[in-house]
């Protein structure tokens, strides 16, 4: 029984595990695919690109935009796939961006592919609370108020009636 249980929560790990790593999109041969396709500012970007066989075993393959900084782009797969993520700038103006992959920083000039994405006006970054002269209290009416009240009046209530049960108890 114990064999069974350990076996079945290791199966479960495994595919929770596997469907948690991020998926390589596979792409034509020279095509650049960001993922998602449109993204808010702060919201982080999967780039791939196929088509970077290299005769340099070590070559380095970088992804370049003006809405994310640079990143470096790993194989994935055979095929000269490779693959990476970046952020999108916080500051990036909503529209479309040029994404160009140069499979090899060593000769830029060999291979270099490009494709575009779109940033999106709406930033999905966290603005924080409005703190400050009230201004957190601004949407609270007397009914929002009535009801707290009466949630602190249950709980001091019901804390004064399970310590006087206690103390009856323990004498």
């Amino acid at each position: 029984m114990y064999a069974r249980t350990l076996a079945a929560g290791t199966l479960l790990a495994g595919a929770a595990l596997a469907l948690a790593a991020p998926a390589a999109h596979a792409v034509e041969a020279g095509a650049v695919a960001v993922t998602p396709s449109s993204a808010a500012p702060g919201q982080s970007v999967r780039i791939g690109a196929s088509g970077c066989g290299s005769a340099n075993p070590s070559a380095q393959a970088r992804a370049y935009s003006d809405a994310f900084a640079t990143a470096s782009l790993s194989a994935v797969g055979s095929a000269g796939e490779v693959a990476g993520t970046s952020t999108v700038f916080t500051g990036a103006k909503a529209g479309t961006y040029t994404v160009t992959v140069v499979c090899d920083i060593s000769n830029p000039s060999q291979q270099k592919y490009t494709g575009s994405f779109t940033v999106t006006g709406s930033s999905t970054t966290p603005q924080g609370v409005r703190g400050g002269l009230g201004g957190s209290f601004e949407d609270a009416g007397p009914g929002t108020i009535a009801a707290g009240s009466a949630l602190v009046a249950v709980g001091l209530g019901a804390t004064a009636y399970t310590v006087r049960r206690r103390m009856q108890r323990s004498s």
